[in-house]
């Protein structure tokens, strides 16, 4: 053992001390002590030093487990020494040697930082090299407990996908500069962000490259947002800012302006190039709220106002937003509320074969009974579930009871349940068993279930492995609003769906004097060369009916048969003999308007006295 550093040996029981003697006598003493456990196990290399500023550059090049302080000095100038070799090499652990055997010394010396502590007089080369030992140990379970505590911290605070910090962080972060600025008296502008296009690139990409796109959005906001600036992801694609100490009115309008020229340039994303913009809405502290979620909520307003001016833009919130930053913040949380207090309520739409005359399935469409504002449309609370996360919950609650209620149906005990799936839904890991899991619990036979999905969910990559899964499941598939997704023809022939549902908007008006008609004809030429089912949505009129069935098309779904209905309702007249998807189709005549046949004579009684089932289709609703 030399007085340099040596070479680390490859024994794990080596250890490389540096020992900071200013006795030439105390420190050949030490080395021979440590000598001596060399048989028993234990090896030192050892690196001696008369001075702590010796030491001090020693530990600047790093490569020590230990240090040994020997202390032959004055108690203070001891404690001195050993909190400036603490400052220079935290990652070493000090083991103080000195002559003082006063206790207060030794907790001083602990307190400061030293890992343990030795009176000479007591020192056996066991005891000697035994603490050490576990000095290096100890240090070593501490360093792993501080990092692991830092590592949950961080998980706790910060969004695991971008490492931005979270919207609890950033939360706590905002009220804490709200709180300086009200005693400074300075002014706090919030800047929130949305993505326009990330639903696209995650449809048509899938989640990995919508992961990715995030990933590098986050970092060109990091480039961008100072270091006394805020920055967080609240979740799905949706970013927040907030500037302290604004005092140039400019500065925040300037910055979101850099941020969308930043956002929009092109990203590269599985060798594709691909873009994507930001809609950015600011609000300021104080003018527009002096706490964090006002401020949040009002920027979050104007940024909506933003999207609704075309997207891409930036929009400062003013005093007209305030009601309807209001009205959006209760309508989410009175969606929340609804989800769990029984103010939803679902309809059934009948599906039907009109050359069986027979119900073959029944849509699920779910209305909110707001107790202050009536009837909420689903054109209005769908899109803040999807945005909110409130999608999840209330598509399960969707599932569980529309599959509840199917398997109390006893008129049509044999009739499909359609259940919308939204892509919040689809990207749960589990959504598979969570359906399975549904089935079971309300007693619904797996075939008597049908999960639909839009034309571009069910095109996304996403789709696809859910799609199988549901199917080795034994659930039925159906692509919905067929037409609108443009997806392609051949990935149309790989998806594993039963069913495909033509949008209305092919449907309406068509006739078979309508050129439109042979784009009707090869939509379904398809499907049923491809081996699925059509259904043809919107049906409101018999020409509307008439040229499908011409073409081929026999399931049908539309006001023509029956609007959708309360599950009471739908049961009560799905149990009818004389429902109006049994009327013959050889007998126009029954299916004449109202007005039309109200000049014609009353059908008489039959040899029997028995007045005919004849029913007027005509005073059905045409339009809803």
């Amino acid at each position: 053992m030399s007085e340099q550093s040596e070479p680390r040996p490859e024994d794990a029981d080596s250890l490389t001390l540096l020992l900071v003697a200013e006795d030439p006598l105390s420190a050949r003493r030490i080395r021979e002590m440590l000598e001596r456990r060399e048989g028993e196990g234990s090896r030192f290399s050892i690196t001696s030093v008369p001075r702590v500023e010796d030491a001090l550059v020693r530990l600047q090049h790093g490569g020590f487990d230990v240090m040994l302080l020997d202390h032959s000095v004055d108690e203070a100038h001891g404690l001195d020494s050993l909190q400036r070799a603490r400052v220079a090499a935290r990652a070493v652990p000090v083991v103080v040697l000195t002559y003082q055997r006063d206790e207060d010394f030794a907790l001083e010396a602990v307190r400061t930082g030293a890992q343990d502590y030795l009176a000479k007089g007591e020192v056996t080369p066991a005891l000697l090299a035994r603490t050490l030992l576990h000095a290096v140990e100890r240090h070593r379970m501490m360093r792993e407990l501080t990092q692991a505590q830092q590592r949950q911290h961080f998980l706790a605070s910060h969004d695991a996908l971008t490492k931005l910090p979270n919207r609890y962080s950033f939360l706590a972060s905002l009220r804490g500069l709200l709180a300086e600025a009200e005693r400074r008296r300075e002014e706090v502008a919030v800047l929130f962000f949305d993505l326009d296009g990330f639903k696209r690139i995650n449809d048509s990409l899938g989640h990995a490259a919508g992961d990715e796109l995030l990933g590098d959005v986050a970092g060109r906001l990091r480039r961008l947002i100072g270091k006394r600036d805020l920055v967080a992801r609240l979740g799905g694609d949706e970013f927040v800012a907030a500037l302290p100490a604004v005092r140039d009115p400019q500065r925040p309008l300037e910055l979101a302006e850099t941020i969308r020229a930043a956002i929009e340039k092109p990203y590269y994303l599985n060798g594709l190039e691909c873009w994507v913009s930001t809609s950015i809405g600011i609000s300021r502290h104080p003018r527009d709220g002096r706490d964090a979620d006002a401020l949040i909520r009002c920027a979050d307003a104007a940024m909506y106002q933003a999207k609704g001016a075309g997207k891409n833009q930036i929009r400062e919130f003013d005093e007209q937003m305030n009601e309807s930053a209001q009205e959006r913040f209760d309508l989410v949380n009175g969606l929340r509320d609804a989800i769990h207090s029984g103010l939803l309520a679902l309809m059934f739409q009948p599906q039907v074969d009109i050359q069986r005359e027979e119900l073959v399935a029944a849509e699920t469409l779910v209305r909110w009974h707001h107790p202050t504002r009536g009837a909420i449309s689903p054109t209005e609370f769908i899109p803040v579930a999807e945005e909110t996360g409130l999608m999840v919950p209330l598509g399960e609650w969707v599932l569980r009871t529309a599959c509840a209620t199917a398997a109390s149906w006893r008129a049509v005990p044999g009739a499909r349940v359609a259940v919308n799936i939204s892509g919040r839904q689809l990207e749960q890991p589990d959504f598979s068993s969570r359906v399975q899991r549904i089935l079971e619990e309300t007693g619904l036979p797996r075939e008597r279930l049908e999960i639909e999905l839009t034309e571009s969910l069910a095109a996304s990559d996403g789709a696809l492995a859910v799609l199988e899964r549901l199917r080795e499941l034994g659930i039925r598939t159906a692509i919905d609003d067929f037409g609108t997704g443009y997806s392609s023809l051949t990935r149309l022939r790989r998806l594993p769906v039963d069913t495909l549902k033509i949008d209305r908007s092919f449907v309406h008006g068509v006739s078979l004097n309508d050129p439109d008609a042979v784009i009707l004809e090869s939509m379904i030429r398809i499907a049923s060369g491809l081996g699925l089912e059509v259904v043809a949505e919107g049906v409101e009129t018999l020409e509307e009916m008439d040229a499908l069935r011409a073409l081929g098309c026999t399931l049908m779904q539309g006001y023509l048969f029956s609007k959708p209905l309360p599950k009471i309702d739908f049961e009560a007249e799905v149990g009818r003999e004389d429902a109006e998807w049994r009327m013959p189709l050889d007998r126009p005549e029954a299916w004449l308007p109202l007005g039309e046949r109200a000049a014609e004579p009353e059908p008489g009684p039959d040899d029997e006295g028995n007045l005919p089932a004849v029913r007027n289709l005509g005073s059905r609703p045409r339009h809803g």
